[in-house]
C-alpha cells in the first residue's frame, strides 16, 4: 500500500492534506480523490453552489501526480418553462 496526499482547492484557499491516505496503488488513489470531490460538490450542489472543486493527488516524495477537477454548469435556454 502506498500513501497519497489529497489537496482540496476550491477557487479560494487550499486544504493541504497532512496526513494522506493509504491507497492499493495510483488507480485507486485517483479513484478515491474523484470519489471525494463528487461527495464535495455535491454536498455544494444541495446548498445551490456550483462552483468547481479540484483535488490535487500528491505521492510520498510530494510530487504531484494528477489533478481531478470536478464541476458542474447549469446553462438556461429560452423559453423558460
Amino acid at each position: 500500500m502506498a500513501r497519497y496526499y489529497l489537496d482540496i482547492h476550491d477557487g479560494e484557499q487550499l486544504v493541504r492534506d497532512e496526513e494522506g491516505s493509504a491507497f492499493d496503488g495510483l488507480d485507486a488513489a485517483v479513484h478515491g480523490a474523484a470519489r471525494s470531490a463528487a461527495e464535495i460538490g455535491t454536498s455544494r450542489l444541495a446548498k445551490g453552489d456550483t462552483s468547481y472543486v479540484v483535488i490535487e493527488v500528491r505521492d510520498q516524495q510530494d510530487q504531484r501526480i494528477v489533478t481531478v477537477t470536478a464541476s458542474m454548469t447549469i446553462e438556461w435556454h429560452d423559453p423558460l418553462p
